[in-house]
């Protein structure tokens, strides 16, 4: 997952990779991790979308949804929320107030 996360991973196909069923590698997956798939994932996806953010490299921010797997700028700026508290332009504006105060 470090590697392909930037990829559209459905569960259907991570599941059979791991010869498991969707239902039996949820829970392998929660019991190692203590996150579901879908957690685990989109916090890959905002960790390195944050990354992106601080290098100030992209024209926009729905570039940098996509550039880190996200289909939906919508659905980013949701999940960035829920992670962060906050949403990605507000992470911006804080992170180059930070830099240059």
């Amino acid at each position: 997952m470090e590697e392909h996360f930037k990829e559209d991973i459905s569960l259907d196909e991570i599941a059979e990779k791991a010869n498991l069923t969707p239902h039996a590698f949820c829970r392998y997956f929660k019991n190692c991790t203590g996150k579901t798939f879908i957690a685990y994932l989109n916090e890959l996806r905002i960790r390195e979308a944050c990354k992106l953010l601080g290098l100030g490299r992209h024209d926009s921010i729905s570039l940098i949804a996509y550039d880190s797997g996200f289909n939906s700028i919508t659905n980013f700026n949701r999940v960035f929320r829920s992670i962060l508290g906050i949403s990605p332009k507000i992470y911006v504006r804080n992170y180059r107030n930070y830099l240059y105060d």
